[in-house]
């Protein structure tokens, strides 16, 4: 069976990497609170883990995550005059220079091309080719299917609960929450602030 269509095991009795992860730095560092791994650490496992099977699903199609991203978001905008370099930057969540390579590599392989801005003659907007279409309808299908395999793997009351909870979490990024980082010290106490 291959790697990326075996089912995810689930053994609730015994602890995953996160867990193991939790207990050493608690020995090393019994200063410091890990709780947040517990959360945070598996955001971040689940995410490579994912991204991981992604590409696997996707290879067939000539593609990786990082490429389908960025059609798959020319797709959903459903506006085939196609979206601003800046509109993309957001969607991708990369930097204007990432996401201008990513552009010219699509443009080589005739999935996307740059088109005059019809609302804007000294602008340019990514529109999907004809080739960059199909690819999207096709490997979206894919996606999707394997995607709900994997999220099937919960209840929907957990998948309810889940959905939730991030979406709590990712509003504090896109909401402009304020960095916490930036008005602590390491010790966690405020920051004196600078003279002007």
């Amino acid at each position: 069976m291959p790697k990326d269509k075996a089912k995810l095991p689930i053994n609730e009795q015994s602890g995953d990497t996160v867990d193991r992860f939790m207990a050493e730095w608690s020995r090393q560092r019994p200063d410091l609170d890990f709780d947040y791994l517990a959360t945070i650490g598996r955001i971040l496992r689940v995410s490579a883990h994912l991204r991981e099977r992604m590409d696997a699903w996707l290879a067939p199609f000539g593609v990786t995550w990082e490429m389908f991203d960025l059609i798959a978001s020319l797709r959903r905008s459903g506006d085939e005059s196609g979206l601003r370099p800046t509109d993309l930057y957001e969607a991708c969540m990369l930097s204007s220079g990432a996401t201008t390579n990513r552009i010219d590599r699509a443009e080589k392989l005739d999935y996307a091309a740059r088109r005059p801005d019809p609302d804007d003659g000294r602008a340019v907007r990514i529109a999907l080719t004809k080739r960059g279409r199909a690819l999207a309808e096709k490997a979206m299908t894919e996606h999707s299917t394997r995607a709900t395999e994997i999220a099937g793997l919960l209840t929907a009351d957990e998948r309810k609960t889940i959905a939730r909870v991030l979406r709590k979490l990712l509003l504090s990024f896109e909401q402009g929450e304020p960095d916490t980082a930036a008005k602590t010290s390491p010790r966690g106490k405020k920051a004196p602030r600078k003279k002007k």
